[in-house]
Protein backbone atom coordinates (compact mmCIF):
# COMPACT_ATOMS: atom_id res chain seq x y z
CA UNK A 1 0.00 0.00 0.00
CA UNK A 2 0.97 3.28 -0.78
CA UNK A 3 1.74 5.92 1.68
CA UNK A 4 -0.73 8.37 0.55
CA UNK A 5 -3.65 5.81 0.83
CA UNK A 6 -2.80 4.98 4.53
CA UNK A 7 -2.64 8.87 4.67
CA UNK A 8 -5.67 9.34 3.21
CA UNK A 9 -7.39 6.44 5.82
CA UNK A 10 -6.11 8.30 8.73
CA UNK A 11 -7.22 11.40 7.31
CA UNK A 12 -10.64 9.88 7.23
CA UNK A 13 -10.32 8.32 10.83
CA UNK A 14 -9.72 11.77 11.83
CA UNK A 15 -13.39 12.98 10.91
CA UNK A 16 -14.52 10.82 14.02
CA UNK A 17 -12.06 12.93 16.64
CA UNK A 18 -13.30 14.30 19.59
CA UNK A 19 -10.87 16.66 22.00
CA UNK A 20 -11.91 19.85 23.90
CA UNK A 21 -8.70 21.66 22.33
CA UNK A 22 -9.49 21.07 19.04
CA UNK A 23 -6.68 19.39 18.09
CA UNK A 24 -8.04 16.43 15.92
CA UNK A 25 -5.91 13.10 14.82
CA UNK A 26 -6.38 10.67 13.11
CA UNK A 27 -4.32 7.51 12.48
CA UNK A 28 -4.08 4.45 10.27
CA UNK A 29 -1.53 1.08 10.42
CA UNK A 30 -1.11 -1.44 8.04
CA UNK A 31 -0.17 -4.64 9.24
CA UNK A 32 2.48 -6.99 7.41
CA UNK A 33 -1.03 -8.92 6.04
CA UNK A 34 -1.84 -5.78 4.57
CA UNK A 35 -5.05 -5.27 7.34
CA UNK A 36 -5.74 -1.61 8.15
CA UNK A 37 -6.76 -0.25 11.32
CA UNK A 38 -7.49 3.15 12.30
CA UNK A 39 -8.22 5.37 15.34
CA UNK A 40 -8.93 9.15 16.31
CA UNK A 41 -7.87 11.10 19.30
CA UNK A 42 -11.08 10.82 21.93
CA UNK A 43 -11.19 13.28 24.67
CA UNK A 44 -13.81 14.26 27.31
CA UNK A 45 -14.55 18.04 28.28
CA UNK A 46 -13.33 17.29 31.69
CA UNK A 47 -9.80 15.79 31.01
CA UNK A 48 -10.85 12.72 32.62
CA UNK A 49 -10.81 10.50 29.36
CA UNK A 50 -8.42 10.85 26.46
CA UNK A 51 -6.30 8.67 24.31
CA UNK A 52 -4.14 9.04 21.98
CA UNK A 53 -5.39 8.31 17.95
CA UNK A 54 -2.35 5.77 17.44
CA UNK A 55 -3.05 3.71 21.35
CA UNK A 56 -6.68 3.62 19.46
CA UNK A 57 -5.54 2.15 16.34
CA UNK A 58 -3.24 -0.07 18.09
CA UNK A 59 -6.00 -1.28 20.33
CA UNK A 60 -7.99 -2.23 17.71
CA UNK A 61 -5.37 -4.04 15.98
CA UNK A 62 -4.53 -6.29 19.32
CA UNK A 63 -7.66 -6.77 19.99
CA UNK A 64 -9.18 -8.16 16.94
CA UNK A 65 -5.83 -10.12 15.31
CA UNK A 66 -2.59 -9.52 16.98
CA UNK A 67 -0.02 -9.15 13.65
CA UNK A 68 3.08 -7.20 13.13
CA UNK A 69 2.87 -3.97 12.29
CA UNK A 70 4.91 -2.43 8.92
CA UNK A 71 3.51 1.96 9.20
CA UNK A 72 1.54 3.97 11.02
CA UNK A 73 0.25 7.39 9.92
CA UNK A 74 -0.86 9.82 11.78
CA UNK A 75 -2.59 13.17 10.82
CA UNK A 76 -3.31 16.35 13.24
CA UNK A 77 -4.39 19.64 13.93
CA UNK A 78 -6.91 22.29 14.42
CA UNK A 79 -8.06 23.96 10.87
CA UNK A 80 -5.55 22.81 8.83
CA UNK A 81 -3.26 19.50 9.22
CA UNK A 82 0.06 20.15 10.54
CA UNK A 83 3.12 17.41 10.98
CA UNK A 84 1.91 15.82 14.14
CA UNK A 85 4.03 12.67 15.87
CA UNK A 86 3.10 10.72 18.45
CA UNK A 87 3.44 11.30 21.87
CA UNK A 88 5.61 9.26 24.12
CA UNK A 89 3.39 7.08 25.50
CA UNK A 90 2.49 6.23 21.53
CA UNK A 91 6.17 6.19 20.54
CA UNK A 92 6.90 3.52 23.13
CA UNK A 93 4.17 1.64 22.71
CA UNK A 94 4.77 1.02 19.15
CA UNK A 95 8.57 0.86 19.69
CA UNK A 96 7.18 -2.00 22.05
CA UNK A 97 5.31 -3.36 19.13
CA UNK A 98 8.52 -3.39 16.24
CA UNK A 99 11.72 -1.28 16.62
CA UNK A 100 11.40 -1.32 12.64
CA UNK A 101 7.67 0.20 12.27
CA UNK A 102 7.63 3.56 9.85
CA UNK A 103 5.89 6.38 10.91
CA UNK A 104 4.12 8.63 8.75
CA UNK A 105 3.33 11.95 9.46
CA UNK A 106 1.42 14.07 7.28
CA UNK A 107 0.93 17.81 6.85
CA UNK A 108 -0.79 20.71 4.81
CA UNK A 109 2.09 22.44 3.23
CA UNK A 110 1.07 25.55 0.87
CA UNK A 111 -2.53 23.93 0.06
CA UNK A 112 -0.40 20.53 -0.68
CA UNK A 113 -0.24 17.48 1.62
CA UNK A 114 3.00 16.50 1.73
CA UNK A 115 4.83 13.76 4.45
CA UNK A 116 8.11 12.68 6.31
CA UNK A 117 8.70 9.45 7.15
CA UNK A 118 10.54 7.99 9.98
CA UNK A 119 11.64 4.76 11.67
CA UNK A 120 10.11 4.67 15.43
CA UNK A 121 14.03 4.46 16.36
CA UNK A 122 14.40 7.16 14.59
CA UNK A 123 11.60 9.10 17.39
CA UNK A 124 12.63 7.21 20.32
CA UNK A 125 16.07 6.82 20.55
CA UNK A 126 17.04 3.97 22.99
CA UNK A 127 13.36 2.71 23.74
CA UNK A 128 12.56 -0.16 26.05
CA UNK A 129 11.81 -3.50 24.59
CA UNK A 130 11.60 -6.71 25.96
Amino acid sequence: MKNEELIAKAIEARKNAKSPTGYLVGAALLTETEKIYTGCNLGSDDGIFNICAERVAIAKMLSEAPEKIKKIAVVGGKETLISTAPCGVCRQLIYSLGTDIEIICAFNEENELKYKSYNIKELLPNGFTY
